[in-house]
């Protein structure tokens, strides 16, 4: 292992958070009549009163202007046998794919689609949006959720999606 105090490369950064395992969520949301979604892993609990989460999306991804247009995203955590949705969600599948066949969808409070196989959903209002360069920051309030407690997540980490055994 090496350590420096010279300043860190992006590429170093990316390499290291790579070891990072993370659950893999499918974040979407609705405007005007049509759905936009991304696969992510950098959802975190802000706090419990009131119940916020945050979701780190990159500016020039589809689905970033949505969200800020609607205020509104739905954090899908997948379970462990849905590689295939996060792979068409992050475009792994194609530019073309529609990204929503996959899954039966539905909707909760604010009207994001839902997936109804995940192991947890929790739908919210954005209630502040932080520019982080190449990302945004969405800090959502949750208004509605839903989770199966029999089911695993999926998770990502080491450029491979991961299974708990």
């Amino acid at each position: 292992m090496f350590f420096s105090n010279a300043p860190v490369a992006s590429a170093d950064f990316v390499a290291t958070m790579a070891q990072h395992i993370s659950s893999v969520c499918v974040i979407t949301t609705e405007h005007e009549g049509q759905r936009y979604g991304l696969t992510a892993t950098a959802v975190v609990s802000v706090c419990a009163e009131p119940p916020r989460l945050l979701v780190c999306v990159r500016k020039t991804g589809s689905s970033h202007d949505m969200i800020e247009a609607s205020a509104k995203f739905c954090v899908n955590v997948l379970c462990q046998h849905q590689e295939d949705i996060a792979k068409g969600f992050s475009g792994m599948l194609g530019r073309t794919f529609d990204r929503f066949s996959q899954g039966t969808w539905h909707q909760l409070a604010t009207g994001a689609p839902v997936l109804e196989s995940a192991a947890a959903v929790f739908d919210c209002e954005v209630k502040q949006a932080i520019d982080q360069y190449t990302h945004t920051i969405f800090i959502g309030e949750v208004v509605g959720l839903a989770s199966d407690q029999n089911k695993t997540a999926l998770l990502y980490g080491t450029q491979k999606f991961l299974r708990l055994s």
